[in-house]
C-alpha cells in the first residue's frame, strides 16, 4: 500500500494550484480527511462501551390506580458492542420499554420488576450482539393503591403585604378549595386536610396571581399537584362619610338625644371599594356608661370599622346629650 503522502501529492499533482500556500493547505486537509476515515474504520470495528437512557412506560395502567412512590421515568444501561452496531443506532428510533401493569402486580400494592426481568426485556430492545454490563436502578419496585381517593381542604401558607397606600380589599380566591389524595386504607383516615408550600410577597401594588404547589405528602399523592390563587389588592385614597352617633348600653326607659345627631369620618379605603362592598358602614358610638353626671358633653369613638377602611377618624371626640326619661 502507497504512503499516504504520495497518494496526497499524486492527487495534487493532477490538480492546478496557484499558490504554494493553497498547495500546502490542500495537502494538510487531505492528512486530516484521510486521518478521520482511518480512525472511524478503527473505532467502529472495535468493541466500545456506551451508556444508554432507555424511556421506560408502564402500559394497561387500569384508571383507579395511582402510584405512590416515584416510579423511573428512564432505565440507565451500560452495554457494549461494536461500533458499527452503535452507528446503525444513530438512523433508527430510540428504542424504549413498555411493561404491562397486571404483568408485575404483587399481593401486597406492589410493582415490581425485578433485575433479571428487566435485563431480558431490555436485551430484547437491543441488538443480538449487545451486551448489557450494568442497569441503573437494579429493578422497578414501587407501591401503588386502587383505593377511592379522598377530598380534603387545603389550607394555605401565605404571608402577604402590601405596600404603603395599598391593601388588601378581599378573601384569597382559590382555584380548588379542595384535593383528592390518594393513599392506602389507613394512610388515608390520617389526612384531614393539605398545606401548600409557603409563599411570602411584599411591597404589593396589585391584584397578586400565584400558581402554588401541594406540599407532598409520604406516601400519597395529591391531585391537583397545584392550584391558582389570587389575592386581590387596591390603592388606598381619602375619604369622607356622614355617619349617625348611635347611643348603647342605655337603661331601658331612658333615651339618650345627642347634639350632633352626626359626625364626618375620615378614612383611607380602596378606590374601588364602592362598586363590591356597597355595604360598607362605619358607626359612631357613645356609651350611656361614659356620661359623667354634671358633664354637659360625652365621648364619642368609632364604633364598628369595616376591614377594607383603614385609619378611621371622627371630625369629633365629644357631643352634647339631654338625658329623657
Amino acid at each position: 500500500m502507497k504512503p499516504i503522502k504520495d497518494i496526497v501529492g499524486k492527487v495534487l499533482s493532477h490538480t492546478r494550484i496557484e499558490s504554494t500556500r493553497s498547495r500546502q493547505t490542500l495537502l494538510f486537509l487531505g492528512f486530516v480527511v484521510i486521518s478521520a476515515m482511518l480512525w472511524c474504520f478503527v473505532t467502529f470495528n472495535s468493541s466500545i462501551v456506551v451508556d444508554v437512557a432507555i424511556p421506560v412506560r408502564v402500559t394497561s395502567v387500569p384508571e383507579q390506580v395511582r402510584f405512590l412512590t416515584p416510579f423511573p421515568d428512564t432505565i440507565n444501561i451500560t452495554v457494549s458492542d461494536r461500533g458499527t452496531t452503535f452507528l446503525k443506532y444513530l438512523f433508527r428510533t430510540q428504542p424504549s420499554l413498555d411493561v404491562k401493569f397486571d404483568d408485575y402486580v404483587t399481593a401486597d400494592g406492589h410493582f415490581k420488576v425485578d433485575l433479571s426481568t428487566l435485563k431480558r426485556l431490555l436485551a430484547r430492545k437491543l441488538a443480538r450482539s449487545t451486551s448489557i454490563t450494568a442497569i441503573q436502578p437494579e429493578g422497578i419496585n414501587v407501591k401503588y393503591t386502587d383505593e377511592p381517593g379522598k377530598l380534603v381542604p387545603v389550607v394555605l401558607d401565605i404571608e402577604v403585604q402590601p405596600d404603603l397606600l395599598y391593601a388588601q380589599t378581599g378573601p384569597i380566591h382559590k382555584s380548588h378549595d379542595s384535593v383528592m389524595v390518594y393513599s392506602d386504607a389507613t394512610t388515608l383516615k390520617s389526612i384531614s386536610e393539605v398545606y401548600s408550600y409557603h409563599v411570602s410577597a411584599r411591597g404589593l401594588t396589585d391584584t397578586l396571581r400565584r400558581k402554588v404547589g401541594i406540599a407532598p405528602l409520604k406516601g400519597a399523592v395529591v391531585e391537583p399537584q397545584y392550584i391558582d390563587i389570587a389575592i386581590p389588592i387596591e390603592k388606598l385614597v381619602t375619604m369622607t362619610q356622614k355617619v349617625q352617633v348611635a347611643v348603647r348600653n342605655a337603661p331601658e326607659g331612658i333615651k339618650v338625644i345627642v347634639f350632633p345627631s352626626s359626625v364626618d369620618a375620615s378614612f383611607m379605603a380602596p378606590q374601588n371599594f364602592h362598586k363590591t362592598h356597597t355595604n360598607a358602614v362605619i358607626t359612631a358610638v357613645v356609651d350611656y356608661n361614659a356620661i359623667v353626671a354634671g358633664a354637659n358633653k360625652v365621648p364619642v369613638r368609632v364604633g364598628e370599622v369595616p376591614a377594607v377602611f383603614k385609619n378611621v377618624q371622627l371630625s369629633l371626640d365629644s357631643v352634647e346629650y339631654i338625658i329623657e326619661k
